[in-house]
């Protein structure tokens, strides 16, 4: 009997056990249904608007058993990119999710939506919130100037609301478009924003600078040689390789022609500066016509005058010394001179084959053959070999600038003598300018190449 009872109450524990699991489900199901099934649901449509962008929001609270879920959806209307990118990024810290052109964000809440609900009223009353931008909503200063932020006005509840969070990546450094914007935080739920979008530019045209003249001289039929130019910008800083030139010279051709130098810098702002270039009508002189060439004993004479330069020479042995007639010319020229005060001795004259030969593997030596041949002659083609040719005064680069340098280049025509390697003339004679080389030929040649401001290659009519 003892043994049928103990089964009895085992099996009664096991039944109770069974119920109380039964019930326990039957509870989680009823839970589940009730928790599923919404006890309130109500959508809002607001339309927000600021300066520079507007938001269509639809706000949906739905709840359940104690539970509410918001569920917000966003539409970004603004033209302006910047705008659209900035407000967007912010949504998107806030926990909005982009779907369908939409900016969507679902928050759930424990407890009923009433008093989220009230909230969301209350903020969205009409001028609960007040936050307006100060000045310019699309604002522009100049590169490195600096920038005066007129901030904005914000009011909560109409009480003033200093809290606002202003963040910013403007840099008056660099060109570009920035954005400052403004942030309050309502509540942990809401925020509203302000955008200024500031465009840092460069309104300063870039510079262009010319070397040498902006009004130059070329003589027909010879060769313009660009003088060069620096282009500057306060922004890109050094452009030249940026500027673009247009050259129509023609010197075959006697007239007045521009060279015009044209450089844009990186904000488009443009320079244009122009440089006159003459060419001068083609040389009356007899001899530039058919030059009479002639070749004695290994000399040249052209139209009677021995003739010298980097394509004719002398024979090594050519040893004349020094022309009696140039060197008195040369005197008297040095005498009138100095009867008003002004002292040009000379300083070499006659030199023969091997001493050329020497001075001119020592410049070369000093500053290799590139230079040196720009104001030495190589041995056999020099005019001090001639015995015409001195050197006057001094052979310092700062004789130029002396009243003996300038008193040779107007006066020593009268003498029978030219200046032989003048100014602006490199391109012709292949020497730099030396206002110390005279070079003597009679005084009706060296008036008529004076007159008309030629060299001797020139009145020659020969390279």
């Amino acid at each position: 009997m003892m043994v049928i009872k103990g089964k009895k109450y085992r099996l009664k524990i096991f039944n109770f056990i069974i119920f109380i699991v039964l019930l326990i489900f039957i509870f989680y199901i009823l839970g589940r249904l009730i928790f599923m099934l919404p006890l309130f649901n109500k959508t809002y449509n607001y339309f927000l608007k600021k300066g520079n962008y507007e938001i269509d929001e639809i706000t949906t609270f739905k709840s359940s058993f104690l539970k509410c879920e918001i569920k917000e959806a966003y539409k970004i209307k603004v033209n302006d990119s910047f705008i659209k990118d900035a407000l967007t990024n912010d949504l998107i810290k806030d926990g909005f999710k982009n779907k369908s052109n939409k900016l969507v964000r679902i928050t759930k809440k424990i407890g009923t939506c009433k008093k989220y609900k009230l909230n969301y009223e209350k903020i969205h009353k009409n001028k609960y919130v007040i936050f307006n931008l100060n000045g310019k909503s699309d604002d522009k200063i100049e590169f490195g100037s600096a920038y005066n932020d007129e901030y904005v006005t914000s009011k909560v509840n109409n009480k003033e609301y200093k809290k606002v969070k202003v963040s910013s990546n403007l840099n008056i450094n660099e060109v570009g478009v920035y954005i400052i914007s403004y942030t309050i935080n309502i509540n942990n739920n809401y925020s509203e924003r302000l955008y200024r979008k500031v465009s840092v530019v460069d309104n300063e045209a870039p510079v262009i600078l010319l070397n040498g003249d902006e009004e130059m001289e070329v003589d027909y039929a010879g060769i313009y040689k660009e003088p060069g130019f620096v282009a500057k910008d306060n922004y890109d800083g050094v452009i030249t390789n940026k500027v673009k030139i247009k050259n129509e010279i023609n010197t075959k051709k006697a007239g007045v022609y521009k060279i015009t130098y044209k450089v844009s810098d990186s904000s488009n702002n443009v320079t244009i500066v122009k440089r006159k270039v003459i060419v001068k009508e083609k040389s009356n002189s007899v001899s530039s016509q058919n030059p009479k060439i002639e070749i004695k004993d290994g000399l040249t004479y052209i139209n009677g005058i021995l003739f010298v330069n980097k394509n004719y020479s002398l024979p090594k042995d050519y040893d004349p010394k020094v022309n009696e007639e140039a060197l008195k010319a040369l005197k008297l020229m040095q005498a009138d001179a100095k009867a008003i005060g002004l002292n040009i001795p000379l300083i070499s004259g006659y030199r023969s084959y091997d001493v050329q030969s020497t001075l001119y593997n020592n410049y070369v030596k000093k500053d290799g053959e590139k230079v040196a041949n720009t104001y030495s002659a190589k041995p056999g083609y020099s005019e001090h070999q001639t015995g015409l040719a001195f050197d006057v005064g001094s052979v310092s680069r700062d004789f130029e600038n002396t009243d003996e340098a300038r008193w040779i280049e107007e006066n020593c025509h009268l003498y029978g003598f030219i200046v032989r390697y003048p100014k602006g003339k490199t391109d012709i004679t292949g020497y730099v300018y030396e206002p110390w080389h005279i070079r003597y030929i009679n005084k009706e040649v060296a008036k008529e190449i004076k007159e008309k401001n030629l060299t001797l290659e020139e009145y020659l009519g020969i390279n």
